[in-house]
């Protein structure tokens, strides 16, 4: 945890210091990214959407966390499943979340970034205590992307871990 909290805040110093008045350096990658590269920080303001929508679903207020979704969203989730479109997304999270309950939910990390070619994302590693109708808790990790188009939900690309011991 204290690993990640360092590289963590090591992105954020470096993403935060006064640009090089020097021509900028590039780096070769040895396997060149396909979608984007040279992500910066974005909006802060996307990161709250996205702790709007947690709160709103942990308080199974379905309705708001649905507002917040673009029309045409795709869900990648953590089991391999893919969802398109609002009323796919809407049946599979009213279905799940309305048969569990969400204890202790922690955020351990969570920044906006924007790519070159403009796609705003923010990227969330979180864990929670599923509580399942039988009463019995398993704790999970994800890690998210979430990327915003119009001030909406249009993509998320979910990994998740459970149990976590």
């Amino acid at each position: 945890m204290k690993h990640l909290l360092c590289i963590v805040a090591a992105v954020m110093m470096v993403s935060c210091a006064k640009p090089e008045t020097q021509e900028s350096k590039t780096v070769e990658h040895i396997y060149k990214p396909v979608y984007t590269d040279n992500f910066k920080i974005s909006d802060p303001k996307n990161v709250l959407l996205i702790d709007q929508m947690h709160k709103t679903l942990i308080a199974k207020d379905f309705k708001g966390a649905f507002e917040m979704l673009d029309d045409s969203v795709v869900f990648q989730l953590g089991t391999g499943q893919t969802l398109k479109g609002k009323p796919a997304v809407m049946d599979y999270m009213e279905k799940g979340f309305s048969q569990v309950n969400i204890k202790n939910y922690q955020v351990e990390v969570s920044f906006p970034v924007v790519g070159e070619n403009g796609d705003d994302w923010v990227l969330v590693w979180d864990t929670a205590d599923i509580e399942t109708p039988d009463g019995k808790s398993v704790k999970g990790r994800w890690m998210e992307g979430f990327r915003i188009k119009n001030g909406k939900i249009n993509m998320v690309n979910q990994y998740e871990k459970f149990p976590v011991k």
